[in-house]
């Protein structure tokens, strides 16, 4: 069933795509029932709650969330979750809280896929990999913090001079933006006035050496192979050998769209069959020429700064295990409660790039980030965890799912 909702997804059956003045959620009028069927800790449910509330309890007092057509202050959303928050205390688990929930909060389904609520839920994680403080063996490739020869040109400040732009003002073309911006460098031209170009994209930084030596500080040395997954991610974890851990995160990205290598890769890995595990095992099955040659299909290249934190959202928060998701921020309020009903995999060893078998659970999940690859209102990304555990769950999940939205009941629109 699972890899036959994968095959529908990858050939087809996606409905229209939303039109602009279309809601990407609507209202379950009378929902008979919620069912949570949770396989995490209560408490850290709670806990994940109490930081939610406190970000948004940080917000400007007219900071509203969008749920389609209806809109709800940011205030009157915390005292709803305060109210939750009262009531988790005093119950032992999520199960208990499927009344509460019911009678205190409007129920909201995404436009999604191929019909309402349906979703296509891929994974992310923080991994830990091994790395130096100078280049040696096989840790050859540099972390590299933003390069201070990037310029930023915000296409929406533009759009606001030149009406022929406006159609652009508010287009999102890089992840973690929040409008229409793009990222080049200033090229001198002999006898004209310098102009502003695409910034170097991952052949030229990481091949072809192209990135000015001193315009970019070297967080660490790690694998290549290792360093490009963690790119993808977003955050992670460096281990040295005395032990000593270096946590980085996402600071920027150089400009380039997002390509997945895994399109480039159908002759040899069955599309039933791809995962972030057998994509790792190919490319180190061949020569590091090969292997980069792969992976500059990628052109986009991320940068990174260090951390005193676990991953920061793009809400603000840190990310939460197997309740953080991130969504298109240009559909879905961030801050925002949701249920997420999906299948985990189980694995027989922790060396299998396949689950021996899933099972099905529905979990409250805090939406709070967003990505480059998750564009349109039926995409979801489950933050899994941190770690070898999350990356095996992590890599496999491809697959539908069903995605609502919690929304206080009786508030009045601002």
């Amino acid at each position: 069933m699972k890899y036959l909702l994968l095959v529908m997804f990858l050939f087809g059956c996606a409905r229209s795509p939303l039109k602009p003045d279309q809601s990407p959620l609507r209202l379950i009028p009378s929902p008979n029932k919620l069912v949570l069927n949770e396989d995490l800790d209560f408490e850290g449910f709670i806990v994940a709650l109490e930081k939610n509330i406190a970000h948004l309890e940080s917000k400007p007092a007219q900071f509203t969330m969008d749920f389609g057509t209806r809109k709800v202050v940011a205030k009157d959303y915390v005292a709803a979750l305060r109210g939750l928050l009262a009531h988790a205390k005093t119950v032992d688990s999520a199960r208990d809280l499927q009344g509460y929930l019911l009678q205190n909060f409007d129920v909201m389904e995404v436009y999604g896929t191929d019909d309402w609520g349906q979703v296509f839920i891929t994974s992310y994680f923080e991994p830990v990999l091994p790395g130096r403080r100078k280049k040696t063996g096989r840790f050859t490739q540099p972390l590299y913090t933003s390069p201070n020869d990037m310029t930023l040109v915000d296409l929406g400040e533009f759009a606001e001079l030149l009406p022929q732009l406006k159609p652009i003002k508010d287009k999102v073309l890089e992840q973690k933006s929040r409008g229409a911006i793009v990222r080049g460098r200033l090229v001198e031209r002999a006898g004209a006035m310098p102009k502003v170009v695409p910034y170097f994209d991952r052949e030229q930084i990481d091949e072809k050496k192209l990135m000015a030596r001193n315009s970019a500080k070297v967080i660490a040395y790690v694998d290549p192979i290792d360093a490009f997954f963690l790119q993808i991610q977003g955050s992670g974890v460096v281990e040295f050998r005395n032990g000593r851990r270096l946590r980085v995160g996402y600071d920027s990205q150089n400009g380039h769209p997002y390509v997945p290598i895994g399109k480039y890769l159908f002759d040899v890995i069955p599309r039933e069959k791809m995962s972030l595990q057998t994509i790792e095992a190919h490319l180190r099955s061949l020569s590091s020429k090969e292997a980069q040659d792969i992976l500059n299909k990628n052109p986009s290249y991320v940068f990174f700064r260090k951390l005193d934190s676990r991953g920061i959202t793009y809400f603000g928060t840190e990310v939460e295990s197997g309740r953080t998701i991130a969504t298109d921020y240009r559909h879905f309020p961030k801050g925002a409660l949701a249920i997420l009903d999906f299948e985990a995999p189980i694995f027989e060893h922790p060396s299998d790039h396949e689950p021996r078998d899933w099972y099905p659970v529905s979990r409250l999940v805090f939406d709070q980030d967003t990505g480059g690859a998750i564009r349109g209102p039926g995409r979801v990304d489950l933050f899994w965890g941190e770690g070898p555990e999350a990356k095996q769950a992590a890599g496999v999940m491809k697959q539908s799912g069903r995605l609502v939205y919690l929304v206080p009941k009786g508030l009045q629109q601002p």
